[in-house]
């Protein structure tokens, strides 16, 4: 999402186009959100139920152990269906669609919005600065920071026009062009005429790269590339699945604390979504370097945290 967030606040990006990013990107953070949310959910709930003697009433008309744990997996179900759905499709589709608005922002880029005397650092890696301004496409003594290449570019006339490709044409002249080297000596090179063709964003800059946002078919024609393509392929179900073992442990942990059931639940979330996700981190770790199989990595987190929900359900009720 770095490319993204050069445009963000850019002033001639509309604001419309942002919004629809941002929410393209969404799918990505309720993969890790949902099954947290249905965790903090089922132990608020039954925290609830337990500290109202809500639960003790229900045993004493007879309900049992399916009673109480019959709601919480219909939820569960549900949740880890919206889950899987997340992170199969929606997840790689809307990072794909927003990388294609992040080339739309590029498009409309411009620095019309630069003012004489001011510097202009809208544009990631540049900075502008311009003695005065002629026109929206013209100024006299410009200078540019170019932040990646450690040089300054100074000339007495510019025209600066978008290219429509996701790009700035840069007309100058007149100039200077001082660089910092490698071995921190200086070079210049003075010129009449320069011409630079700025790319803003390229296509192969904003395509999807990381495993964590492909979509389904790329990362199994990827499986023989790196172990890391499989672990994310499996984690794609067995974090949606999460949400099935949490919300039997959310249960258990809500029943068990009789008093502080509400207290405790938000304390409680947060504890357990930090150790699954560490845990997570080093089967990660361990899968890419192939010590373990990366199928079997991604799952590692839901069977401790699966046998640790059995024994509490078991306890509970």
């Amino acid at each position: 999402m770095s490319t993204c967030q050069t445009f963000f606040f850019t002033k001639s990006v509309p604001g419309w186009l942002i919004i629809q990013t941002v929410i393209y990107y969404l799918p990505s953070f309720f993969v890790i959100t949902i099954p947290t949310s249905a965790l903090l959910a089922v132990i608020f709930v039954f925290g609830r139920m337990s500290s109202e003697s809500e639960i003790i009433a229900m045993r004493s008309f007879g309900a049992g152990k399916r009673f109480f744990l019959l709601p919480a997996m219909i939820f569960a179900i549900g949740v880890f269906a919206l889950g899987v759905a997340m992170s199969t499709y929606l997840m790689p589709k809307g990072s794909f669609l927003a990388a294609e608005n992040v080339l739309k922002m590029a498009k409309l880029i411009s620095i019309r919005d630069i003012k004489e005397k001011e510097l202009y650092e809208e544009l990631k890696g540049y900075v502008f600065y311009a003695e005065k301004k002629i026109s929206d496409t013209k100024y006299a003594r410009l200078m540019i920071i170019d932040k990646s290449k450690n040089s300054v570019i100074t000339a007495e006339t510019a025209k600066i026009i978008p290219t429509g490709d996701a790009g700035l044409l840069l007309e100058l002249s007149n100039g200077r062009i001082a660089t910092i080297r490698e071995d921190n000596m200086h070079s210049t090179i003075n010129f009449d005429k320069f011409v630079i063709n700025a790319p803003l964003a390229e296509a192969s800059r904003v395509t999807i790269k990381t495993e964590r946002l492909m979509p389904m078919n790329e990362l199994r024609a990827n499986f023989n590339e790196d172990p890391i393509y499989k672990f994310e392929y499996s984690k794609r179900f067995s974090m949606p699945f999460a949400a099935i073992i949490m919300c039997v442990f959310g249960m258990s942990i809500g029943m068990f604390f009789h008093r502080s059931g509400k207290t405790m639940a938000i304390p409680s979330t947060v504890l357990i979504v930090v150790v699954y996700n560490m845990m997570f981190l080093v089967a990660q770790n361990i899968a890419a370097e192939g010590s373990i199989e990366p199928f079997f990595a991604a799952w590692v987190p839901n069977v401790f945290f699966g046998i640790i929900s059995i024994f509490a359900y078991e306890r509970v009720l």
